[in-house]
C-alpha cells in the first residue's frame, strides 16, 4: 500500500507494483501523464510531493492495468508517435513503433524518388498517427485519411486538431469511397477529379488472421477486432489499380511470418525488415500493382 507522497517513493511502488514485463517504461508513463513528471525530475527532484488526487489516479491505473489487463495508453487516453503526442481510446489501434518505421522508411523513399507536391491517402487511419506523422513531416502534400469507423475519425479529428493539421477524413470501407465518390459524411472536401488521384497510398491494415485471434495476449482484446483481424491486401491491391498516379506506390505493414502471402499477392513488392531483423513492410509501385 502506498503511504507516501514523495515522488522517488511512487516512482519505487510503482516498479514493484505494476505486473508488467515494462514497469520501469511504464512508471514513467503514468508520472508524466498523472503528474507531469519527466525522467530527469525522478534523480534531480526528489523532495517532489505529489497530491492526494494524484496519487488516487496513480492507484486507480495500476489496479485497473493489473487485474483487467487495459492497455495503459487507453487508461491514460494518450499514445505517442514519433514526435506526436496523441489522444487514443478504445475505438482506435494504439500506434506501435514499427510503424513509425514504416512513415520513416516511406518518407525516404519520396525523398528518393523526388516525389513533388504529392497527394497521401492513410488507409486504415485509426488514430489519425500516420497522416499527422506524413503532413507533419510533408506540410505541402494534400493528405487524406480514410476509415470505416466514423469512431476511430472523431478520434483523428481530435488529434489533427490537436496539432492544427489540415487533413481530409474520409469515412468509408477501405478504397469504396474513391471509387463509388459518394459523398463522405464525415469531412470534406473528398477527392472530385478523375482518377488516380494518390502518388502514395500508406496503412497499416488490420493482418491478423481469424484463426489467430482467440490466441492473442489479453491486452490486444481490448482493442477493437476489425483493426486487428483481416487480410484485406489482395481486396486492397484490385481497388488500388488506377488510383495511384505514375511513379507512385503502394507502403504498408504485414504481420509474422506473412511474407510468403504477400509476395503472392504483390510479386514484385519490396519488403523492408523492422528493427528486430523480422519483415514487416512492403513497398510496392503503381506499374506493379
Amino acid at each position: 500500500m502506498l503511504i507516501s507522497n514523495q515522488l522517488q517513493d511512487i516512482y519505487n511502488w510503482l516498479l514493484i507494483s505494476l505486473k508488467t514485463d515494462e514497469a520501469k517504461r511504464e512508471a514513467i508513463i503514468i508520472l508524466k501523464a498523472i503528474a507531469d513528471i519527466n525522467p530527469h525530475q525522478l534523480f534531480t527532484e526528489k523532495d517532489f510531493l505529489l497530491s492526494s488526487q494524484q496519487i488516487k489516479k496513480i492507484q486507480e491505473t495500476v489496479k485497473l492495468r493489473n487485474e483487467k489487463h487495459i492497455p495503459l495508453a487507453y487508461l491514460l487516453e494518450e499514445a505517442y508517435f514519433l514526435d506526436l503526442e496523441l489522444f487514443v481510446n478504445n475505438t482506435v489501434l494504439i500506434p506501435r513503433p514499427e510503424t513509425e518505421l514504416l512513415v520513416t522508411e516511406t518518407l525516404k523513399k519520396i525523398k528518393e524518388d523526388r516525389l513533388r507536391q504529392i497527394s497521401i491517402l492513410d488507409l486504415c487511419t485509426g488514430s489519425g498517427c500516420i497522416a499527422l506523422a506524413m503532413k507533419r513531416a510533408l506540410p505541402s502534400a494534400n493528405v487524406y485519411a480514410s476509415d470505416i469507423s466514423k469512431d476511430a475519425l472523431n478520434v483523428a479529428l481530435i488529434n489533427a486538431s490537436k496539432y492544427k493539421q489540415d487533413i481530409n477524413f474520409i469515412l468509408g470501407d477501405y478504397l469504396d469511397p474513391f471509387l463509388s465518390q459518394q459523398r463522405s459524411p464525415v469531412a470534406l472536401p473528398i477527392i472530385r477529379s478523375s482518377p488516380p488521384y494518390f502518388d502514395v497510398v500508406i496503412s497499416n491494415p488490420p493482418y491478423i488472421p481469424e484463426s489467430d485471434y482467440i490466441s492473442l495476449a489479453a491486452e490486444l482484446m481490448h482493442e477493437p477486432k476489425h483493426a486487428l483481424v483481416g487480410f484485406p491486401y489482395a481486396h486492397i491491391r484490385e481497388q488500388l489499380k488506377g488510383l495511384i498516379k505514375p511513379n507512385g506506390f503502394f507502403a504498408f505493414e504485414f504481420g509474422y511470418e506473412q511474407t510468403p502471402k504477400i509476395l503472392e499477392i504483390f510479386p514484385k513488392a519490396v519488403i523492408h525488415k523492422d528493427l528486430a531483423g523480422i519483415d514487416r513492410f512492403a513497398f510496392v509501385s503503381e506499374e506493379d500493382l
